[in-house]
């Protein structure tokens, strides 16, 4: 595929980062999660440049994005400042409650999906 986009060269570091730890974007599509190869073509030629997604998963198997983005190996990470026990608390029950608020929406989902089969059953059973 050819670079061609807006953001050519971050595609080229994006694609030397690939080929230097993966070999293939195949391969770094399933250490991802993702489905197959189309998921980082517009990365890799150059039209989108890397969001917040993305620069999550790519992070995780140990890509760079930072020296994707900007050019710059290895820039210098700033000290994380000390916990503060209070704002930690509000952190924890917020995750907490976000947590719930999840397992909430996926148990509704779980009913919405079984009240449709029940709906196309009885459209069946009626059209008969």
């Amino acid at each position: 595929m050819p670079i061609s986009g807006a953001y050519t060269d971050e595609a080229k570091r994006l694609r030397a980062e690939i080929k230097k730890k993966f070999k293939t974007q195949v391969a770094l599509c399933q250490a991802i999660g993702a489905k197959d190869a189309s998921y980082i073509t517009a990365y890799v030629t150059g039209k989108n440049r890397i969001g917040n997604i993305l620069r999550e998963k790519l992070e995780a198997v140990g890509i760079d994005v930072n020296y994707i983005i900007y050019g710059k190996k290895g820039g210098p990470e700033l000290p994380a400042p000390p916990p503060d026990p209070a704002l930690t608390l509000i952190l924890t029950d917020c995750t907490q409650k976000i947590q719930q608020l999840q397992n909430q929406a996926l148990d509704m989902n779980q009913q919405l999906l079984e009240l449709n089969k029940l709906l196309d059953t009885l459209k069946k059973r009626v059209g008969q």
